[in-house]
């Protein structure tokens, strides 16, 4: 089974761990945390997913149908942060809620 895993960095314990789909062999995306407590990452089937980064729970997924290529990276555009990952020959792009 491929988990993506919190740890507690002064202990290395285990905080949480979301269970992720696709080919246990591969995956070619990193995992992006943002300064507002979420982590985004892509699955090797194609869904592209942000889980709050205390829990691990899932707080929202985007099916992409397509591998994904890459790490997530998050970049402003007029003070609005956004979120983007390749997946297959697309750029993913997802504006953040505004706080």
């Amino acid at each position: 089974m491929k988990v993506l895993r919190a740890l507690v960095p002064d202990s290395g314990r285990i905080a949480w761990e979301f269970p992720m789909k696709g080919a246990t062999e591969k995956n070619y995306s990193g995992a992006l945390a943002t300064a507002g407590g979420l982590v985004f990452f892509g699955e090797t089937n194609g869904g592209f997913l942000g889980v709050d980064a205390r829990t691990g729970k899932l707080l929202w997924k985007f099916e992409g149908n397509q591998q994904i290529k890459g790490s997530p990276m998050t970049y402003l555009v007029g003070g609005r942060q956004y979120v983007a990952i390749a997946s297959g020959p697309n750029i993913l792009s997802f504006s953040l809620p505004e706080e």
